[in-house]
């Protein structure tokens, strides 16, 4: 009997069927037009401030994103706004478009030391950034907050004439005293009588271009901000130890400047 041979079977020709992958759609930034730049420049952002605030917030001077959009923090590449949700200072994220919640609903506010609107921050003269300071201190004395806390090394460096300083709560607070206030800024070594002094902090920028500190890094500053924030609340003085506990411990914090 012979043998049974099987046919083969046909190899397909057709290839084998490719995985498919899902590519990531980023959304892209709006790059602003030459017009729209112009426009920018000429548009400072508008600033809402009171007495009483929990925390006045203080930037350096408003971007072409931020004067474009009438917004503080505008870009939205910049940490700030997801800093406060993420530190619990804000108890739902909100984009820069309802920013004016900060003021409305959370007791908390934004300024500028200049109101010029640039390209970038290097765009500013050391010197346009020191003629500023007496106004700002104007808007503090006129609307005394709990903290004052700047959101960027080089503008508590210029606000204080500060040689050599460490980010976060500051050895010196602001004094509301009308007597202080020939001095500008008004700033005492010491504590004193709840309600006639401010907290004085200081952070990184919260900027995308800001590489020196990780997001991580900032939202720890954040987070200490909350806690002297509740304690100011509270009427009770920030503790030095759980403030260096919940803070950055990676590196040194001290700048100097030159």
């Amino acid at each position: 009997m012979p043998p049974v041979t099987r046919a083969r079977a046909r190899k397909s020709h057709q290839p084998p069927a490719r995985k498919q992958t899902e590519k990531k759609q980023t959304k892209k930034q709006h790059r602003l037009t030459a017009d729209e730049q112009e426009m920018a420049a000429f548009a400072p952002v508008p600033e809402t401030i009171r007495p009483g605030l929990d925390i006045l917030f203080v930037g350096i001077n408003p971007g072409y994103t931020s004067g474009y959009k009438q917004l503080h923090f505008g870009n939205p590449q910049n940490y700030f706004w997801k800093g406060l949700f993420e530190s619990d200072l804000i108890p739902e994220p909100i984009p820069p478009e309802q920013g004016h919640l900060l003021h409305e609903k959370w007791n908390m506010s934004i300024v500028n030391l200049v109101q010029r609107t640039t390209r970038s921050t290097s765009d500013l003269s050391a010197r346009e950034m020191r003629e500023a300071v007496p106004e700002l201190c104007r808007k503090i004395t006129a609307n005394p907050p709990k903290i004052v806390c700047f959101v960027g090394k080089g503008i508590y460096q210029v606000f204080a004439n500060a040689k050599q300083f460490e980010l976060g709560l500051q050895r010196e607070v602001y004094e509301f005293d009308s007597s202080a206030t020939a001095s500008c800024p008004p700033l005492q070594p010491g504590k004193l009588e709840q309600g006639k002094f401010a907290y004085l902090f200081a952070m990184p920028s919260t900027s995308g271009r800001t590489a020196a500190y990780q997001n991580a890094e900032k939202l720890l500053f954040f987070r200490q901000l909350k806690y002297i924030r509740d304690c100011a609340g509270s009427g009770i003085e920030p503790d030095p130890e759980h403030l260096q506990d919940i803070g950055p411990r990676t590196r040194s914090r001290y700048f100097v400047a030159r």
